[in-house]
């Protein structure tokens, strides 16, 4: 659990400033789950400087509540989390500060965006919050405000996330209590399950990751894990203490995921196979409709197949998709789309909720990575969407499965982008 925060202080000299504006959003790795957003009295004047760059003044601080009467609220919401924050020291300084005042000791773990933004995505020409939310086009409602500084953090983290290949940030894991029944122990790991959709991660009680998979049900798709009748099955049951998910609003950057994040994390209950694409979806133009059939590649012969999918059911569910297309003008496009894959393109598909979309990034033929926007959100920049890439590694595989996602209609280009 995560609780992002930003802090406005009076200014004045070091150890006598006061709080006088606190944001804390409460986040579990994915949405935020409660919040407080508050002026603060802060007992202390108000630097005339501080006044001119966050427009608040003594008149605005005088019916606010006293630290001393939000500062359980505050304990509620920082209770077994992370403090996370841009230059999370000085925040953390300040609330240490003030609960200080008051004779109570506040520790708590903390994580600086800044470093991590350093870290994850270099080259950038500053890390102030000003200028990465201007570089990463991340809107700021109010600058130099607790709540706009906050919810810019809260965006520019959830970006930071998507880029940690290496799970350097944890994720919320839900802790399930020791128990020797095994089915006990399936059922609390099934209710810790907060997306039913996109990737999971497997830990053991120490955090370590024993395995990553995908799914549409992550559910049933525990069921099958844990019944599974062999030796492998059974010490991954014994091992497993936590289950972590993660949204990612469609399963083709859930399976570019899986596949880098296992090749980096490797984890122990992996197979550890590559992705493998043994079936191709052909054409025939011998009547005068075109026909589609499905073939295991060694048995197409030399003939060179317009798609290649995973399964025999993936590739035919592809094809059912694009026949119920009732626009024969479209699904011309489709093919003449897919026959001649442009060199630079941007293909929107679904986001992680209904705020967002997913934005699948070409460079030179290949999937080169993706990124999430708003809906209300202009993209038309190139180098801001160079910027809030995450990119993944190019390959063939990539680019087919998007392929796949074009023929069925999932992943529509994006014109002018």
């Amino acid at each position: 659990m995560y609780c992002i925060l930003d802090i406005e202080s009076t200014g004045g000299k070091f150890g006598q400033e006061a709080i006088m504006e606190i944001a804390l959003f409460r986040y579990d790795g994915s949405e935020i789950t409660d919040q407080l957003i508050s002026l603060v009295h802060p007992h202390r004047e108000v630097q005339q400087y501080v006044t001119k760059i966050t427009g608040i003044t003594p008149k605005m601080l005088m019916r606010a509540p006293r630290f001393h009467e939000i500062a359980k609220r505050i304990l509620e919401l920082t209770r077994d989390a992370v403090l996370v924050g841009h230059n999370v020291d000085f925040d953390y300084r300040m609330l240490r500060q003030e609960f200080g005042r008051l004779g109570y000791p506040f520790e708590i773990k903390t994580l600086d965006t800044i470093a991590l933004a350093e870290k994850l995505i270099p080259g950038l020409p500053a890390y102030g919050l000003d200028r990465i939310c201007e570089e990463l086009g991340i809107y700021r409602a109010q600058r130099h405000r607790a709540e706009g500084d906050a919810r810019a953090t809260l965006e520019l983290f959830g970006m930071l996330q998507e880029k940690d290949k290496q799970k350097d940030i944890s994720v919320l894991g839900q802790s399930i209590q020791e128990n020797d029944a095994i089915g006990d122990k399936i059922s609390d790991l099934r209710r810790s399950v907060k997306y039913n959709k996109g990737l999971f991660y497997l830990h053991d009680q120490k955090g370590k990751v024993l395995y990553i998979g995908t799914s549409d049900n992550i559910k049933n798709a525990l069921n099958r894990l844990f019944v599974a009748e062999n030796d492998k099955a059974g010490k991954l049951r014994e091992a497993v203490h936590t289950i972590t998910t993660e949204a990612t609003g469609n399963w083709l950057i859930a399976r570019m995921k899986k596949t880098e994040e296992v090749e980096k994390v490797n984890p122990p209950y992996n197979s550890g196979v590559p992705l493998q694409l043994d079936f191709g979806i052909y054409l025939s133009t011998q009547s005068s409709k075109t026909q589609m059939t499905v073939k295991p590649l060694d048995e197409g012969g030399k003939k060179q197949p317009l798609l290649k999918a995973e399964s025999f059911k993936i590739a035919l569910r592809t094809i059912r998709m694009y026949r119920r297309n009732p626009n024969a003008e479209a699904k011309q496009k489709q093919l003449e789309l897919l026959r001649d894959f442009p060199e630079e393109a941007v293909y929107s598909s679904r986001g992680r909720n209904n705020r967002e979309r997913a934005a699948l990034v070409v460079k030179g033929g290949q999937l080169a990575g993706y990124f999430y926007y708003s809906l209300h959100e202009q993209i038309s920049r190139k180098e801001r969407l160079e910027k809030s890439l995450v990119p993944v590694e190019p390959r063939p595989e990539f680019t087919e499965l998007l392929k796949l996602g074009i023929l069925g209609r999932e992943f529509v280009l994006m014109e002018g982008v």
